[in-house]
């Protein structure tokens, strides 16, 4: 007997150049909260500039919020949920890695909603409260391959506080559009592209595994399982091979979706509480 609940609305605009047809998509709203990393990547790689031409083509104003970090801390959430708030933002663009898509989703939840972003966590010492207001709409541009949160509605905070590491998230607040460029992903170094490569990989093969799995999780979850095999290897031995960069996209996309249709289990449990202790530890490492 089967039985379940098929839901991910995101608009997906998937292919190399994607970037640059921003502007043509509909936007969420009339001033972003442009989300990026505290590193230098988006500069290098020329999707900061690309991402702001598209925006201001949309007739969309922008706020720079860029203290984003690696495993992502509770409190540089609430900071960029005030500033998104003191800055009028009535929407979300994260362009970055992981941490950049993650941190999206606590951000727009905590611009809408009072208290702390613990008040709404599940599990640890969060207080499990549902959220009381809509969050704001978020728009991701992916600019590694790994972690699949441009297109779920779901990430991992860190509370320093506490030492813990959990995930947060609510299926209100799943991306309203995703683009995933991977010619964005070529300047990626290669230790990186493996331990990403590594993450999209337990997405899929935890969410095969997990209990709740359904016929749609396993058929993304086996796709994707199989492209990683094969492209991976060459992605980190050539970056800028492109056909292996756009594998590797689509497979960790495809790994997204496992996550929003099944879910992960002990495998990224144990890395939670390691880098809770030991924020410096990559995720996929």
């Amino acid at each position: 007997m089967m039985n379940f609940n098929f839901h991910n609305p995101t608009s997906l605009l998937f292919g190399s150049g994607t970037l640059h047809d921003l502007a043509k998509q509909p936007m969420p709203g009339k001033k972003a909260l442009l989300l990026t990393s505290s590193g230098k990547s988006t500069k290098v790689n020329g999707s900061f500039d690309c991402t702001v031409a598209g925006l201001e083509q949309a007739g969309v104003t922008y706020a720079v919020f860029n203290k984003i970090m690696e495993n992502p801390l509770k409190d540089v959430i609430m900071e960029a949920a005030a500033f998104a708030k003191e800055n009028g933002c009535d929407f979300i663009v994260a362009l970055g890695g992981g941490a950049v898509l993650d941190a999206s989703i606590a951000i727009a939840a905590m611009a809408t909603n009072p208290g702390d972003l613990w008040d709404y966590v599940q599990g640890g010492t969060g207080k499990g409260k549902p959220l009381v207001n809509k969050g704001l709409p978020i728009v991701t541009i992916a600019t590694t391959a790994g972690t699949g949160s441009e297109i779920n509605a779901f990430g991992v905070i860190s509370n320093a506080e506490t030492k813990e590491k959990i995930g947060f998230g609510d299926p209100s607040l799943v991306p309203v559009l995703a683009i995933v460029d991977p010619e964005l992903m070529v300047s990626v170094p290669a230790n990186l592209t493996a331990y990403q490569g590594m993450d999209a990989f337990f997405h899929s093969a935890e969410g095969y595994l997990a209990k709740v799995a359904q016929p749609v999780s396993d058929l993304f979850a086996l796709n994707s399982i199989r492209r990683i095999a094969k492209f991976l290897p060459e992605a980190v031995k050539d970056g800028n091979n492109l056909q292996a960069r756009e594998e590797m996209a689509w497979a960790s996309t495809q790994a997204g979706m496992v996550e929003s249709t099944s879910c992960c289990i002990s495998e990224h449990s144990m890395e939670h509480a390691l880098s809770a202790f030991y924020p410096g530890l990559p995720h996929g490492a």
